[in-house]
C-alpha cells in the first residue's frame, strides 16, 4: 500500500480535518495532496505513512479495543453473531459492540 492509498483510507476513517490535526498540517494541504495539486506532497503524504501505521498492517482500529488483528476483530464479532460464551476477557468487554458494529464484518454477514 503506497503513502496516498494510506491517505486517503486515514481521511476516509477520521476525517480530512483529524488527519490534518494529527499530522500537524492544514485541512488545505491535506486535501489538496488527494487531489494531486499539492506541490511537493512527499511530506503530507510521508507523515501520513507514519502517523497512521494500523492502515500498513493486518490492523483495524477497534472503537473500544483500539488497534487490535483484524483477525481478532472478525473472530469477536462472530463470536458475538453466535452468541458465545466465551472466557477472553477482552470479548467480554466488546461483546455487545461487536453486534453492531460493522467494522469486522465480512461482505456475506453485513
Amino acid at each position: 500500500m503506497n503513502s496516498l492509498e494510506i491517505l486517503k483510507k486515514a481521511c476516509n476513517q477520521y476525517g480530512q480535518r483529524n488527519v490534518a490535526k494529527r499530522i500537524k498540517r492544514s485541512v488545505t494541504a491535506v486535501n489538496q495532496t488527494l487531489h494531486g495539486i499539492y506541490p511537493k506532497p512527499e511530506n503530507i503524504l510521508n507523515l501520513a505513512a507514519s502517523t497512521f501505521t494500523e492502515f500498513t498492517t493486518n490492523e483495524i482500529v477497534c472503537p473500544i479495543l483500539k488497534t487490535i488483528h483484524s483477525g481478532t476483530c472478525s473472530r469477536y464479532a462472530l463470536w458475538a453473531e453466535q452468541e458465545k460464551v466465551h472466557p477472553d476477557r477482552l470479548y467480554r468487554m466488546v461483546k455487545e459492540s461487536c453486534l453492531t458494529c460493522k467494522q469486522g464484518r465480512k461482505d456475506d454477514r453485513t
